[in-house]
């Protein structure tokens, strides 16, 4: 099983996180470490081993998508700005 990179936007300094785009690579089922970055995030986008996007967190707070998005340009857009914020993000922070 391939590794997927997670976006995760946070639009409020609270919960221990600062406001920003935080990127992070696992395997599908390996990210409970991440749980809370993604519970208070905004929004979170997985891109998978081959490239495709998924939304897998939206701001209504429905959880896990099964379609991708990749062939939305006005998702994609929104993504690719997303992607070139993202920092690394570092457990503790």
């Amino acid at each position: 099983m391939g590794e997927y990179t997670y976006y995760c936007e946070v639009l409020l300094d609270k919960y221990n996180f600062k406001k920003g785009v935080y990127t992070y690579t696992c395997g599908k089922y390996k990210g409970f470490k991440y749980l809370e970055l993604t519970q208070f995030s905004h929004k979170v986008w997985r891109q998978g081993p081959k490239g495709g996007v998924k939304i897998v967190k939206d701001k209504t707070g429905h959880w896990g998508s099964t379609q991708y998005v990749t062939k939305d340009e006005k998702v994609m857009k929104e993504f690719m700005w997303v992607k070139l914020k993202a920092q690394a993000f570092a457990q503790g922070k």
